[in-house]
């Protein structure tokens, strides 16, 4: 499964968590990796303004039917077929990242939650791309490639900040 990184890192974001999903029969179905970066567009979003809040970037990686991508976007659906199925036949791809040196079209996923979402396939599996808030997508239009961690010989150097609270689990009652 990969996981994947834009690198070089966008200016100014750090790395502020992962996450993995499996066990042991399964091993990992799903990764997340998140960053977090100063907002690109504040004056885009007046709540940034008042309270200096910056911006967050979640790369999920999953295996067909997990959901994981799906319930950190806030949806109820558990993989994004049908979506991209529909969008690809009707419209060009929204975005296109280069992930491990291969074209990775992007179609833009209708979400309640307030960030912009991306998904489409890299490495065989789904690719979602989310960013809080939905200004933050800007981020993407900076020069970098998705890498993925897990090939030998990378010798990554990151920044760390706080961990993002976008992988925090729920409070339960």
């Amino acid at each position: 499964m990969p996981l994947w990184l834009p690198w070089p890192l966008p200016s100014g974001w750090l790395f502020s968590g992962l996450r993995l999903a499996g066990d042991e029969r399964t091993g990992t179905v799903a990764t997340v990796l998140a960053l977090s970066g100063p907002n690109p567009l504040p004056e885009a979003d007046p709540l940034s303004l008042l309270e200096h809040t910056g911006a967050d970037l979640l790369l999920v990686a999953e295996q067909p039917g997990v959901g994981l991508g799906a319930h950190l976007a806030g949806l109820t659906d558990v993989d994004p077929g049908s979506v991209i199925v529909e969008s690809s036949r009707h419209r060009m791809a929204d975005l296109k990242l280069v992930a491990a040196g291969h074209d990775a079209p992007l179609w833009t996923v209708e979400v309640p939650a307030e960030c912009a979402a991306y998904v489409g396939e890299a490495a065989g599996v789904w690719l979602w791309v989310l960013l809080w808030p939905v200004h933050a997508a800007a981020v993407l239009l900076e020069p970098f490639e998705l890498i993925d961690t897990r090939d030998p010989g990378l010798e990554l150097d990151l920044p760390y900040g706080a961990p993002s609270p976008r992988l925090s689990p729920p409070p339960t009652d």
